[in-house]
């Protein structure tokens, strides 16, 4: 394993082990500052979403760098604003990132009507628009229904809350049994998190000579896990890539996953069609 390290999709397309994640990021030249940075560290993959607003910013971060388009792997998500209409969605999130196609298009949540929102996107997946399609915050029973309503593409990721204190193994399996890729956001916990100074974490860490961070980031790759840190920092975006100087062991991995807790920091998938309207995040345009 090293920062090279891929998993290849249920379509055949290969999507980078480790990204950088750019949820609440603003806008402008932090956020492409931050884009350019982690592709000089060796990044290839950049995850955003249309209600990051900050599609533009990772558009231009990427154009900073001399690397060819194909060799960045970008992903952007559909909001709910354009459910009824992903087509619509997807051209405006390509022309804010300055882009011909990208490489994973996600439903953000399970809002109403996603079972015809995701037929939609499986004819953008053919007519070449996004290279790969699949969800995100989506639960073995929104998964199931979406075979129910005629879904003929296995979604090729789904991307969910996943650290120490969340480490889904039933839905990470049902992923596994079904040709589902399966990617952290949060990794390391969200913001304002304890995990950091667990001290479980911190005992194998000092073993390591690493940071806890860097274990946990570790720990959900060997189990097959993408992982998408998220960081505008140029010294945290280096450190969370040195993750190949060591491995854990079993023993550490079953340590680590004694620390689940069930603990969501995210809304629940089950509940996201009740979330009060004013507490959704709102659509600033960019310059």
């Amino acid at each position: 394993m090293d920062i090279n390290s891929v998993i290849e999709l249920n379509n055949g397309v290969r999507m980078p082990l480790l990204g950088l994640g750019v949820f609440r990021c603003p806008m402008g030249e932090q956020t492409r500052a931050a884009v350019r940075t982690a592709i000089e560290y060796g990044y290839r993959m950049i995850d955003t979403a249309r209600i990051y607003c900050n599609e533009k910013s990772v558009g231009r971060g990427i154009r900073d760098t001399s690397l060819p388009r194909e060799d960045i792997f970008v992903t952007t998500k559909l909001w709910r604003t354009d459910f009824d209409n992903p087509r619509r969605g997807l051209e405006q999130s390509l022309e804010r990132l300055g882009m011909d196609y990208v490489d994973l298009y996600l439903l953000h949540w399970p809002f109403y009507g996603y079972q015809k929102a995701y037929l939609e996107l499986e004819k953008l997946l053919d007519e070449g628009l996004c290279r790969a399609i699949g969800v995100s915050n989506f639960t073995i029973k929104h998964l199931e229904e979406l075979k129910k309503a005629g879904a003929k593409v296995i979604p090729q990721v789904n991307q969910t809350e996943c650290h120490p204190q969340n480490i889904e193994s039933e839905l990470l399996a049902y992923c596994r049994r079904t040709g589902t890729a399966f990617e952290a956001y949060s990794p390391l916990g969200g913001e304002g998190n304890s995990l950091i100074s667990d001290p479980r974490l911190a005992s194998i860490a000092d073993y390591y000579k690493v940071t806890p961070a860097q274990i946990m980031l570790r720990w959900n790759m060997q189990r097959g896990v993408i992982v998408i840190p998220k960081s505008v920092r140029a010294d945290r975006i280096k450190q969370n890539s040195d993750l190949y100087g060591f491995e854990l062991t079993p023993d550490d991995m079953d340590s680590i996953e004694d620390i689940n807790a069930n603990l969501r920091r995210a809304y629940d998938p089950d509940r996201i069609n009740m979330r009060p309207q004013a507490t959704f995040p709102k659509i600033i345009e960019e310059d």
